[in-house]
């Protein structure tokens, strides 16, 4: 799944719904893509924002290449390493303010933000793993986006979205006492009327560039 995010609001706007201490200085990003570092919340500590890379590289690889940048959230429980992540909570909120999908058109590719009309910031669900390299010792520590079946505002771009939690769900997300069972239910696709589309720019594939040109709405002229 192409999939990338944005955080481009302040640090005061993304602590009035995320009260809490930040690890690492922050960057407004206009385009989070693979390998790029984003914003979390874990369960292991749900007061602390920390920084991590988009694309999770599992704990038993031998090399940091993965390209894991989301799972389905029917595979959370019936995939191995997935399952032995969520037992052992290793579950995060991955912080946004959009998120992109990418739609084909002939032999060209079009990419459309999607942002929240109830929240400035949101979270999506995420899992992560902390990676040793077997040479430095350094740890890494990556995560990846639950993907859901997309609503009438998404599947005509894509057929799946980011799980989108509430302000409810993220607590439950991030709880060590859920049961297994019951976490699968909190994937749950986010309703098309509280959601904004539109085109932009092409130019959001050059990890170069961040600036905020990137995220401003251009004429739709695709047909949908």
């Amino acid at each position: 799944m192409s999939l990338s995010f944005s955080l481009t609001e302040s640090l005061p706007v993304i602590q009035q719904y995320y009260p809490y201490e930040l690890e690492d200085a922050y960057t407004p990003t206009y385009n989070i893509s693979i390998y790029m570092p984003g914003l979390v919340i874990t369960a292991d500590e749900p007061h602390v924002i920390k920084k991590m890379h988009f694309s999770m590289v599992p704990f038993f690889f031998k090399d940091r290449k993965s390209t894991m940048c989301t799972v389905r959230h029917t595979q959370i429980l019936s995939k191995p390493l997935f399952r032995k992540l969520m037992i052992t909570h290793k579950r995060c909120l991955v912080l946004a303010d959009g998120f992109y999908l990418w739609k084909r058109f002939d032999a060209e590719k079009y990419p459309f933000r999607f942002t929240l009309k109830d929240r400035e910031v949101f979270s999506m669900a995420g899992i992560w793993s902390a990676w040793i390299d077997p040479d430095t010792k350094e740890r890494y520590e990556s995560f990846c986006i639950v993907t859901i079946p997309g609503q009438e505002l998404t599947n005509s771009i894509y057929k799946s979205m980011p799980v989108i939690l509430t302000p409810e769900t993220e607590k439950e997300w991030l709880s060590k006492t859920i049961e297994e069972a019951e976490v699968p239910e909190l994937c749950n696709t986010y309703p098309p009327e509280l959601m904004t589309r539109f085109q932009v720019t092409k130019d959001i594939a050059d990890r170069s560039l961040n600036d905020p040109s990137l995220i401003k709405p251009i004429n739709n002229y695709l047909p949908l």
